[in-house]
């Protein structure tokens, strides 16, 4: 007896097609724009007309957050706020709880006189090492 058979042709499974990886890609980049985009809205904002003291010299080393603002009329500023006297001695000895440095952004217009108190009432409460906040200059 002799046996004829046919070949069975099974279909051949489709590969499932993987993810897209390149659509992780475009999550990940988008969420890292809108991170960007917040990040930059959060720093402190400064008095209106406000000038950033200039520079020609130094290491660059200082720091904004959670630094005071001395504006142009000799008000000090923190996060937006205006401080009285009451506030920033408030601010200052928690501040020197923490710390004994300190950084202040100064408005280039700002009379000596008001950085010389500043810096006296900042002594007098802790502060040890001021640090002056500038911005590079263009040019010589």
């Amino acid at each position: 007896m002799k046996r004829y058979t046919k070949p069975i042709h099974l279909p051949q499974a489709m590969a499932h097609r993987s993810a897209d990886s390149s659509l992780a890609l475009i999550n990940v980049v988008f969420l890292l724009l809108v991170f960007l985009l917040v990040a930059g809205t959060l720093k402190p904002t400064l008095p209106e007309d406000f000038a950033w003291a200039e520079t020609t010299s130094g290491a660059g080393n200082g720091s904004i957050q959670g630094s005071l603002v001395l504006a142009r009329t000799g008000e000090v500023w923190f996060e937006g706020e205006r401080l009285d006297t009451a506030q920033l001695d408030a601010f200052v000895a928690k501040a020197s709880e923490e710390t004994d440095k300190l950084a202040v952004q100064v408005d280039k217009r700002t009379r000596m006189e008001a950085v010389a108190a500043l810096a006296n009432t900042l002594r007098a409460n802790g502060i040890t090492q001021l640090t002056l906040v500038t911005v590079e200059a263009d040019g010589p």
